[in-house]
This record gives C-alpha cells, structure tokens and sequence, in this order.
C-alpha cells in the first residue's frame, strides 16, 4: 500500500485506509480545511446563537426543537466536515450516505413477527440475550420504513448523556474531535500515524442506530431501550446495519470497540459477543466477513489500535452523564420555582418539553458548567431565562 500522499489513489471499501500527512504545519493544512477541528477553533468559541419563545410557545414536538437550535445545526455540520476529512473516497461516500439517510436498512430481513421471533430465538440460543431483560417482542424497535434524521435524535436514553434533541449530533461531535486529536497527538508524540480513516468512521457511525431506536414519544421522552449482548441495543443494531451495507471489517470491529476495548481476555470476549449477536442480525458469517478469528473465539490478531482510539474517543459519556443528570435536577427546580410549574408537571410532558428545548439551544454540559461557577445557580438562571421567557 503506497505510503505517500501524491501516489495515493481512491481505494475500495475492502482495504485498510493509511493516512500519512507531512510534519508541521503541513499536518494542521492538511485537515481538509476543517476549522471545527483544529486548535485555534477549539481556542476561540463560536458566539451563542439564541432561539427564545415565550414558556406557552415551547415546541411540543422534540424534532422541531433540534431542528430551531443553532448550536444543533453547528454540531450536525461539525460531524459533516469530519466524516468529510476520510481520505478514502469510498469508505468516506458510504459514511456519509449514512449519516445523512440512517434509515436501517437491514429492517428488510425483519418486515413480519415472525422474522422477529426467529432473530429473538437465535440470539437466545446463543446466549446473546437475556430473557429477563429483553423478550421477542422488544429485540427490535418500531419501524415504518422511516426513522427521525441524525441531526434530530438523543444522544442517548432519557436519563443518560446528552438526552435532548440533537444530543446525538453534539455527543458524536464531541468524540469525533477526541478522535480526531488522540491521532495526531500519536503522531506528533509516538511518530506514527494510526489509520485516521478507519478510527474516523467508526467513530462517527459507532451511534448511528441512536434515531431508530431513541424514537420521540408525544410526552418529550424517547422510547425506552432494551439490552442485547450486555449493551444497550442501539450498540450491536448500529454494527448490524454497517455489517449489512459491507464497511470493512476493521471500520466494523474498531467500531464495536467503543464500548469496550479488547484490554483483557475477558473484555474481548465482550466484543465478540457484540459482533456475533450483530452478524446474525444482519445474516452474515463473522468469520468469513473477518470480524472474528478462524475460530470464532476472538477478535482477528494482532488488534489493530484504531479500535482502542474510538474507545478512548466514546469517553464523553464519563462527563456528560452525570452533567446531565444533575442539569435535570437544577432544571426541575428552575421550572418550579422560575416558572411556576407543579409536581404533577415535573413528571409529565410539560417539564420534558421544557427541559428539551433547553437542553437543545444550551446544553446540559454548558449548564453543568454554569452551576458549578462562583454564582451557579443564578447564572445558570439567567441562560435559561435567556432561551423561556
């Protein structure tokens, strides 16, 4: 495989991209232009761009609420420009096909309750699911043939990070920039590039099942999750439907690695198990696919690092789950007392408008940020008051 960036050509979606930019200077040009990605924005913060609506006139629909947040739409745009930044052609087309349109595809294998029930009995067979957390009923989310755009869903369950409209555009921002940075801190420190491309992808697809299974309910609130292989669904669906489209077998173990890293034999047998209940879904053989070794006892050896990078870059949550909880906390507290709502409207879909809507224009990291200043509580206010009259 050529190692210089004037021999390098498109490659196919079957080989394992390299990335090798010049030092210096050179590298930080070489970002493909993206702004979002580089120091000096990082050093200097965009101005807030507010929406604020009278409390009577919060959107009551959580799409409608990404879709009037700036700092939604620059998230989303952020996670365009770095999934733009893939060097090879093919895999950076079908990554962004993806993002723009994650409608899953594999669906099409599981259109009656039967295909269903049969999905459900051979993961149980397996040992893939847990009937006590999980039944046939539940193995798959509700589908319609459509699914709410990436730029509109959680960025996790209701009471996990970044649970507001368009959390997921600001949590996989986030990592992505992570990513992003831990490849050229390798190269900068250790003088050797790790495959950008692939960590990349993984990275910004390790979530992209978030829409369909995070399904808006009338009340504010996303559908509720159910677990398969130990993890949230949403994690083996997201492997299932790159496995089905064909992404490369390393895109696809490095990123089943964001929840886990092989670092034990016991957290690589964690992997697998995420692979294998993905690759049945999507009616594939794990090993002739390459995701797992001849025996179909582990991951393909020697591990190749950009799987560990995407784990270390799906760290966001350590923060932005606690910051979000504790937001919610603070945020019921303002609608009671600030707003004047009741302990019945905290538990229904009243707060969960409200607590949307701001979540999207705000955040709940920069409120989490506010609460923790010398003022707090009254800073923290004062955004809020900012966004609801």
């Amino acid at each position: 495989m050529s190692q210089s960036t004037e021999n390098h050509t498109a490659r196919e979606m079957s080989r394992r991209g390299f990335l090798k930019l010049a030092a210096g200077s050179v590298f930080g040009a070489a970002m493909m232009g993206m702004p979002h990605l580089s120091m000096a924005a990082a050093a200097a913060p965009a101005k807030r761009i507010l929406k604020p609506v009278a409390l009577n006139a919060i959107p009551q629909d959580a799409i409608k609420a990404a879709n009037e947040s700036a700092f939604i739409e620059q998230c989303w745009n952020q996670v365009l420009e770095a999934a733009g930044s893939i060097e090879s052609t093919s895999l950076k087309n079908a990554v962004l096909s993806l993002l723009r349109n994650p409608v899953p595809t594999f669906m099409v294998r599981y259109a009656s309750e039967a295909s269903r029930r049969d999905l459900y009995a051979r993961l149980l067979a397996e040992g893939l699911v847990d009937p006590s957390r999980i039944d046939a009923a539940h193995i798959l989310p509700p589908f319609s043939g459509r699914v709410q755009a990436f730029k509109t869903a959680p960025g996790s369950g209701y009471g996990s990070h970044h649970p507001y409209p368009g959390g997921l555009a600001s949590h996989v921002s986030c990592n992505l920039h992570i990513t992003n940075y831990i490849c050229q801190t390798y190269r900068e420190v250790f003088l050797y590039q790790p495959d950008r491309d692939i960590a990349m992808a993984a990275q910004a697809l390790h979530d992209i099942a978030k829409p369909f299974v995070f399904q808006w309910q009338k009340d504010g609130s996303s559908l509720k999750e159910y677990t398969i292989a130990g993890q949230g669904a949403h994690h083996v669906i997201s492997l299932a439907e790159v496995i089905y489209r064909g992404f490369p077998a390393e895109e696809v173990v490095a990123q089943a690695c964001a929840h886990g890293a092989p670092t034990s034999k016991k957290d690589e047998q964690g992997v697998v198990s995420w692979l294998k209940a993905a690759a049945i879904m999507a009616g594939k053989d794990p090993v002739a696919y390459g995701l797992l070794n001849r025996t179909g006892d582990g991951l393909p050896a020697p591990h190749h690092q950009e799987g560990y990078i995407v784990h270390l870059g799906d760290h966001d949550w350590v923060l932005s789950s606690p910051a979000a909880q504790k937001s919610v906390t603070m945020l019921k507290k303002m609608a009671r007392e600030a707003y004047g709502m009741s302990d019945s409207d905290l538990s229904g879909a009243r707060f969960n408008h409200f607590r949307n809507y701001v979540g999207a224009q705000l955040s709940y990291m920069f409120l989490n940020h506010l609460e923790a200043g010398e003022k707090g509580y009254q800073d923290a206010l004062a955004q809020v008051r900012s966004v609801i009259r």
